[in-house]
C-alpha cells in the first residue's frame, strides 16, 4: 500500500511556526511538530495524540524514560529524541542562569532552582549548592534521591563537600513529585540537622528551596531560621 502524502500539511505546519511561533499551537500539535523531524511519511498527528494520551501530558511525554517510549511504538532513535526534548530545557536554563565568575543572584535564585529539576521525572531528589565568603558558587550538585529524610544519613557527605570546596554558605533544594510545595514536619526537622551540621564547620545554611511544578519556595522566607 502506497503511504499518504503529509508533505503539504507538513508544509503549512512549520510555516504557521515560522510566521506565529508555539503560542497558537495545542500541545498535541507541539509534539506533531517535533515529531516530523524524526518520523518521516508518517501522520506525527496521530502519534502525538496518542502518546500523550497514554502519558498524560505534553510535558510527561518528554519526561518518560526511553524504553517507556518505546513500548508505546516508537523506535530508539525517537524515543532518544524525545528524550532529549527536557535534557536539552534543563542545559539550557543551567547556563543561562549560571553564575560564571560572578557571585550567586539571590533574586534569580528560584529560577536557577528551578532548571536543575526540568525533566527529572516523578523521582524525589535533593540538590546542595554551594558557595564561598563571597558567594561565589563552588559546588553544585545532587546528593541524595528518595525522601529528604534519607538526606540525614548523608550528612557526612554535606559536611565532606564543604569542607572541600571550602564553602562559607549553603543552599539547599529538593522537590516534591507530588505537585504540592508546602513544607512537611520532615521537610523542616532534617533541614534544621542539616542546618546544624553545617555550622559545626561555620558553613551557614542561607535557605532551603521546596520545588513543586513550576513553584519554588523558601523556607527561609517562612522565617524558620529564626529559632
Amino acid at each position: 500500500m502506497q503511504k499518504a502524502d503529509h508533505s503539504g500539511h507538513r508544509a503549512r505546519m512549520r510555516e504557521r511556526y515560522l510566521k506565529s511561533g508555539l503560542d497558537s499551537f495545542a500541545p498535541h500539535e507541539i509534539l506533531e511538530l517535533l515529531l516530523y523531524y524524526a518520523v518521516p511519511y508518517r501522520n506525527t498527528n496521530d502519534i502525538a495524540k496518542q502518546l500523550i494520551d497514554r502519558f498524560g501530558s505534553l510535558s510527561a511525554v518528554f519526561e518518560t524514560p526511553v524504553d517507556s517510549l518505546m513500548e508505546a511504538g516508537l523506535t530508539e532513535n525517537q524515543a532518544i529524541y524525545l528524550k532529549l526534548i527536557s535534557d536539552v530545557t534543563r542545559a539550557y536554563y543551567v547556563d543561562k542562569y549560571e553564575t560564571d565568575d560572578g557571585p550567586v543572584d539571590y533574586d534569580s535564585m528560584p529560577a536557577y532552582i528551578l532548571s536543575k529539576f526540568i525533566g527529572l521525572g516523578a523521582e524525589e531528589r535533593v540538590l546542595l549548592l554551594l558557595c564561598d565568603d563571597k558567594y561565589k558558587e563552588v559546588y553544585c550538585g545532587f546528593i541524595a534521591e528518595g525522601d529528604l529524610s534519607t538526606t540525614t544519613l548523608s550528612l557526612r557527605r554535606i559536611i565532606r563537600l564543604a569542607v572541600n570546596n571550602g564553602a562559607r554558605y549553603a543552599f539547599l533544594a529538593h522537590n516534591h513529585p507530588s505537585g504540592v510545595a508546602l513544607p512537611s514536619k520532615a521537610d523542616w526537622e532534617s533541614t534544621k540537622q542539616i542546618r546544624d551540621a553545617l555550622a559545626v564547620v561555620n558553613v551557614y545554611l542561607s535557605d532551603h528551596f521546596i520545588v513543586a511544578g513550576n513553584e519554588c519556595i523558601s523556607l527561609a522566607d517562612s522565617n524558620m531560621f529564626d529559632d
